[in-house]
């Protein structure tokens, strides 16, 4: 798994993933691509970066089926960008109801979630969990 934590701008950083996306979307059997956004709230943006780099190894120590994570900050800081690829729909799965689960209700303390961009074969369902698990739908 590759692991990476940059600052950029948020544009820069969905465009940058698109650009792997592609890269990725030839080779890309069962794999899933999840590009998704955090705003901090006003002041909160140091709490936002700081949590991400503690799920950023959380993924690293408990998620063999993640293939990719990076993790781009825009120039304010308001903005977090967050590009993960996975395996299969098991790996997004699990991500979803463990790693994503545990760190969710404190994310939303101090940001809002979304958009998210998927890429792949995802069913139905787990597009359905990522909203769910992110507060964005009940």
């Amino acid at each position: 798994m590759t692991f990476q934590f940059l600052k950029t701008t948020a544009a820069a950083a969905l465009l940058a993933t698109t650009t792997v996306a592609a890269a990725y979307a030839e080779t890309m059997g069962t794999e899933i691509d999840l590009t998704y956004v955090w705003t901090a709230h006003p002041g909160m943006e140091e709490k936002l970066v700081g949590t991400y780099q503690a799920v950023g190894d959380m993924l690293e120590a408990n998620e063999p089926g993640l293939l990719f994570y990076e993790i781009s900050v825009s120039e304010t800081g308001n903005q977090i960008v967050i590009h993960e690829i996975f395996e299969d729909g098991d790996a997004l799965a699990f991500h979803l109801s463990e790693t994503a689960a545990q760190f969710f209700p404190q994310l939303v303390e101090f940001a809002n979630p979304g958009p998210f961009i998927f890429r792949g074969d995802v069913p139905e369902e787990l597009k359905a969990a990522a909203y769910h698990t992110n507060g964005l739908i009940n």
